[in-house]
């Protein structure tokens, strides 16, 4: 389902992301129970209030509607799952105190969202990020149905006489998600979701994407693309579920290589693929460092070719280290899928845990020697024209600026007068310029 309305949101973070840094030194500090984690949230608790138990929330802060009128419903674009042709797969809502809302009415299984809701509690438990969910009923959250956006929907929804409906926050490119940051660097959450969906059989977002061979690759990138959103500091999986996973074949390959110095070719192949070009435009779009900007403390998306590989492997093994865990504790009361089992027979805790400690120093040299690199630079210059006779503009040099890191922006704005600042001198003194602010490799000229 893709969800593209813009909104603002209250943050709030699931773990406190202070001294994230020094815990990479010990594995058992990543390792949390439930209780740890809803101790230490604002967005607690977590589990174990009724809406929980009975599969109606998927985290104990938000165990009920609690909207009072809904301002405004638009249909979203995406999704396949319908009430009938001529209704959206799910519709957008604000309500009264400017939250934003999805709602699907339809995509039931066996008449509720039980499984959707039970998905969403284990993506809670593990520390992966996605929306808190609620299943909803004309009962218990009147104010949804009777906004008059809605009105043909819910006639056909209670035509079905369908009970259940699913209220989702909202995900969006523009602003953060409440209760969903986990203190963990952007791709290592991008790996979190390749690992969880490994483990819920999920197969459509980053698995299957070769199922059917390179042809098919385009076509299952349209479908599987928009499964996650990206905040502007959050990678967020939506729409979770079980399911049978596919290509077992790679998931064993990936079992085999994490942990060691050798990157994984499933991470280039897949998650890369889909993020850095599907997510940016389509097959040889971009790159990652185009499409996310250059690696950078100001920004959280930045790709480096060698850090943001190592922490997509660290986040596969984060939560695979969480997953052992849990069924360790005999905690684990969901699905077993073939996946979880080949984790455990392949992955026992110790050699998990030594993976993952081995994945941390990687990450940590890496960062550190790019702490000890002088930066690349870049030069930031005016690129200069002047109107010529019959209109015609001609080029008449560069101006250089500044010489900034690379990972920076050159933050020049022009107008008309820093245009004539900067450009009359460069045309031999016409008045009619124009400038445009230029990048190039290397430091300006002396």
């Amino acid at each position: 389902m893709r969800l593209r309305l813009e909104w603002i949101l209250l943050f709030c973070a699931l773990h406190l992301g202070a001294g994230a840094r020094q815990s990479r030194n010990d594995v058992s500090d990543h390792v949390s129970s439930a209780s740890s984690v809803s101790s230490v949230s604002p967005c607690a608790p977590l589990d174990g209030c009724d809406c929980w138990q009975t599969k109606v929330c998927s985290s104990c802060s938000l165990p009920e509607c609690g909207i009072q009128h809904v301002r405004s419903v638009t249909a979203l674009s995406g999704g396949t799952n319908r009430l009938s042709e001529g209704f959206a797969a799910a519709y957008g809502l604000e309500d009264s105190a400017g939250k934003r809302w999805a709602l699907k009415l339809a995509d039931q299984v066996n008449d509720s969202y039980q499984e959707s809701v039970l998905a969403s509690q284990l993506a809670h438990r593990l520390g992966v990020p996605t929306p808190r969910v609620l299943q909803i009923s004309l009962a218990s959250c009147p104010a949804v149905f009777q906004h008059e956006g809605l009105k043909e929907a819910v006639a056909e929804f209670q035509k079905q006489k369908k009970q259940w409906a699913l209220l989702q926050e909202f995900a969006s490119e523009g602003s953060e998600l409440p209760c969903t940051a986990n203190g963990q660097p952007f791709w290592v959450q991008v790996g979190q979701i390749a690992m969880f969906d490994w483990l819920t059989g999920r197969n459509d977002l980053f698995n299957d994407l070769f199922v059917g061979g390179e042809m098919a690759l385009a076509e299952n990138m349209v479908h599987n693309k928009d499964n996650i959103v990206t905040s502007p500091s959050q990678a967020v999986e939506i729409d979770l579920g079980f399911s049978t996973p596919c290509c077992l074949d790679d998931f064993t390959q990936i079992l085999e290589e994490l942990g060691h110095k050798k990157r994984i070719d499933w991470v280039e192949s897949h998650i890369l693929v889909l993020m850095c070009e599907g997510r940016r435009g389509g097959l040889g779009s971009s790159t990652c460092s185009s499409g996310f900007g250059r690696y950078g403390p100001e920004r959280p998306k930045g790709w480096h070719d060698e850090i943001s590989r190592i922490q997509i492997e660290r986040g596969l093994a984060e939560t695979a280290v969480e997953a052992l865990t849990l069924t360790g504790n005999h905690g684990w009361s969901y699905p077993m899928s073939s996946t979880l089992q080949l984790l455990q027979e392949k992955w026992p805790l110790d050699v998990a845990e030594g993976n993952l400690g081995n994945l941390r120093a990687q990450e940590d040299a890496a960062i550190e020697s790019l702490d000890k690199t002088p930066p690349l630079m870049k030069c930031c210059s005016v690129d200069c024209q002047y109107r010529g006779r019959l209109w015609i503009w001609h080029h008449c040099g560069q101006k250089a600026l500044k010489t900034i890191p690379v990972a920076q922006d050159c933050n020049i704005r022009l107008n008309a007068v820093a245009n004539s600042v900067h450009c009359t001198p460069m045309c031999n003194g016409h008045s009619k310029v124009w400038g445009e602010v230029v990048e190039s490799t290397g430091n300006c000229p002396a």
